[in-house]
């Protein structure tokens, strides 16, 4: 923010002393908020969202303005974000709009900590009470393969040639290989990727197969590969919209998150469970 930490506790110790309380529990290192610091806080973000909201109060205009922070996954930064991004500026001209793109478990923090209003990610397996995960589409996994490649068995196809793996660090690729393991399908893994577009690239070369989730919304340019179905228990990815229940852009998160319906519903495979 451009201010020095003795500037802002400065600031602090005189709000405390106008408040006539205590704020901050500073028997520990560095000081927290105690009890009724926390719940001034909440105060705090109403005050500082009104505010926000005058201007467009007082001009009675009834079209939303400011800044909305996105972030998002690497597939969905190239599929349904862009496209959503196109439709609320259409609508909404004066809106700005700032995109980070990023891995899910590294959005989740920056989402926590207020510096996005929300992330486009894979389901977390866990999240802060605090904090929404709203779905908005699940995607199969599906085995890729070259165009060429003769078989059609996805277990003989797994077991036979070499496989491409998506890093297992990622919520995705943990799904890809807990399926793998109930299956009892033992993998001849070659290498292990960081980004589903660099394991599409690896399958398009013929350098193996693999275990992708079948896009909700395609990127413009998609890689020619045949896609081959785990069957009807295959596991999903489920994609969704995470957000702090007290952000204070919560109108316009609200709305991206209405021209993302939009794009799926147009654009989407209509297989697609949504």
């Amino acid at each position: 923010m451009g201010v020095s930490q003795s500037a802002v506790s400065l600031q602090m110790k005189a709000l405390e002393e106008e408040l006539r309380i205590d704020l901050f529990d500073r028997s520990t290192r560095p000081p927290v908020l105690n009890r009724e610091g926390l719940e001034l806080v909440t105060s705090a973000r109403e005050i500082v969202d009104g505010y926000e909201r005058l201007g467009m109060l007082a001009g009675n205009d009834t079209e939303p303005t400011g800044e909305l922070r996105i972030g998002g996954m690497s597939t969905t930064m190239t599929g349904i974000i862009p496209q959503a991004i196109t439709s609320l500026r259409r609508t909404y001209p004066s809106l700005r709009i700032l995109v980070t793109p990023d891995h899910s478990p590294n959005l989740v923090p920056q989402v926590d900590r207020g510096k996005l209003d929300a992330a486009i990610i894979s389901a977390p397996p866990y999240f802060s009470e605090h904090m929404e995960f709203h779905r908005f589409a699940e995607e199969p996994m599906v085995a890729i393969v070259p165009l060429d490649c003769p078989c059609d068995d996805p277990i003989e196809l797994l077991r036979t040639y070499p496989f491409i793996r998506f890093n297992r660090i990622f919520w995705a690729g943990q799904v890809i290989d807990e399926w793998l393991r109930r299956k009892n399908v033992i993998v001849n893994e070659q290498m292990e990727l960081d980004s589903l577009d660099m394991v599409s690239t690896m399958v398009y070369y013929g350098l193996g197969v693999s275990i992708v989730p079948s896009r909700c919304v395609a990127s413009p340019n998609p890689l020619p590969l045949k896609e081959i179905s785990l069957g009807p228990k295959a596991p999903k990815r489920v994609l969704g919209m995470l957000v702090r229940r007290d952000n204070k852009n919560r109108h316009l998160t609200d709305l991206f998150y209405e021209q993302m319906l939009n794009v799926i519903k147009t654009h989407a495979n209509p297989a697609l469970k949504i």
